[in-house]
């Protein structure tokens, strides 16, 4: 199968994992998701599955950084003064926000790593960012 095997296709599929190692914390199990193949929407380790599998199967993927959602990255984790962040002097170390860019076109999450009294740290990378991956993926249809 090449490539771009199932290129653009609709894959339903349920799936749960994480971090490899601990306990699944993204989980869709219930109704199917639909992921098109192709538009990196999902980690390439559970794209390449998704264009290997056949309707009803399902495998436990292990995947490496490269694969799942890159390295962590320096130059994603900044200070900023808590006065330029919406209930910034509420906000306390170990949470997650919503990062919002100057012009309002861009969110993302972040997480605050450190806190002071003025200041908090942002790690705006994935939260996966770095790690080794497991997922368990079932591809339950294909359109």
């Amino acid at each position: 199968m090449t490539e771009m095997a199932r290129q653009g296709q609709i894959a339903y599929i349920r799936y749960q994992g994480g971090v490899y190692g601990q306990e699944p914390v993204d989980k869709h199990m219930d109704d199917p998701l639909p992921v098109m193949i192709g538009m990196g929407r999902v980690p390439v380790g559970v794209e390449k599955a998704l264009r290997q599998l056949e309707v009803g199967e399902s495998c436990t993927l292990i995947i490496p950084p490269e694969e799942g959602y890159g390295e962590s990255y320096d130059k994603y984790i900044k200070w900023y003064p808590r006065s330029m962040i919406p209930h910034g002097y509420e906000i306390k170390q170990g949470t997650f926000i919503m990062w919002e860019s100057g012009d309002g076109l861009a969110k993302r999450p972040a997480f605050v790593s450190e806190a002071t009294e003025d200041m908090l740290k942002l790690d705006m990378n994935h939260p996966f960012a770095g790690k080794t991956l497991e997922y368990w993926v079932e591809l339950v249809d294909l359109k």
